[in-house]
């Protein structure tokens, strides 16, 4: 969907594109399609700008995704709501330990550089 296409997508229209470019940004990590993995990454961020310039910050639509199933969809949420609510610290504390995936290695290289105050979430 092309950037322009986004500022006509409802709320919830827009949760859901976050979380079907979440789950390509897991299967392209999963297959080592850097292309492909950049591209979504790039939509998804144009998603949350979108979401983040609506009335009253869309983002908070984007909090239960904390809870999602979906590791990537987990750590994209959080990273989208870090401004918003405490929980998604906490989810990103949960992500932090599960190993040597790339999405725990994101999660504490960016809980480090908040911790460290070098970060601040807008």
């Amino acid at each position: 969907m092309a950037k322009r296409g986004i500022e006509t997508c409802s709320t919830d229209e827009l949760v859901a594109l976050f979380v079907d470019l979440s789950l390509e940004m897991k299967r392209a990590d999963d297959w080592m399609e850097n292309g492909a993995y950049n591209r979504a990454h790039k939509k998804l961020r144009d998603v949350e700008a979108e979401m983040k310039a609506r009335p009253g910050d869309g983002r908070h639509a984007l909090l239960p995704l904390l809870e999602h199933p979906n590791i990537q969809v987990r750590l994209n949420a959080a990273v989208a709501t870090l401004a918003l609510s405490p929980a998604a610290v906490a989810a990103m504390r949960g992500i932090a330990p599960l190993g040597y995936c790339a999405q725990a290695v994101d999660a504490t290289r960016m809980l480090r550089s908040l911790d460290s105050g070098s970060w601040k979430p807008t």
